[in-house]
């Protein structure tokens, strides 16, 4: 499922291939990572630009959420002095979610990867890193 209500602004400052890249990213983790049910790239002001699910999510609403979610993460990255935040995991009972920062040169990305409580953590963290590389050098 493709969803991309970006306004102008935000097109005319994403490169088209970018946004090829990122649909692409999306679904390759979704079918390379076992567990993994719902993948939402979104700039970091919270408009989704690719999705890819297996499960329906409200990706508008995860795209939102990721960029509050990663905008905290940045925030207590630099109050603790760690450096420049990457990602971050919300662990559930149920799942867990990683959210990855995607620094660009012309805007920069979030990727929310959501999977269940059987996929694993390492697995889904290192192909969501993978991806914003790739979309970092898109």
């Amino acid at each position: 499922m493709i969803d991309s209500p970006m306004n102008s602004a935000q097109i005319t400052r994403l490169a088209t291939t970018a946004v090829a890249v990122a649909q692409r990213e999306a679904e390759c983790i979704l079918q390379e990572v076992d567990g993994v049910h719902a993948v939402v790239i979104a700039t970091a002001d919270g408009f989704e630009i690719a999705a890819a699910q297996v499960r329906p999510v409200d990706v508008a609403r995860i795209a939102a959420l990721a960029s509050s979610i990663a905008a905290i993460g940045e925030v207590v990255s630099a109050e603790a002095g760690l450096g420049r935040h990457r990602s971050l995991l919300v662990d559930t009972a149920d799942g867990f979610a990683v959210v990855h920062n995607v620094q660009r040169s012309d805007i920069n990305l979030v990727i929310n990867a959501i999977a269940s409580a059987d996929a694993l953590i390492g697995r889904v963290n290192h192909r969501t890193a993978e991806a914003a590389r790739r979309l970092a050098e898109s």
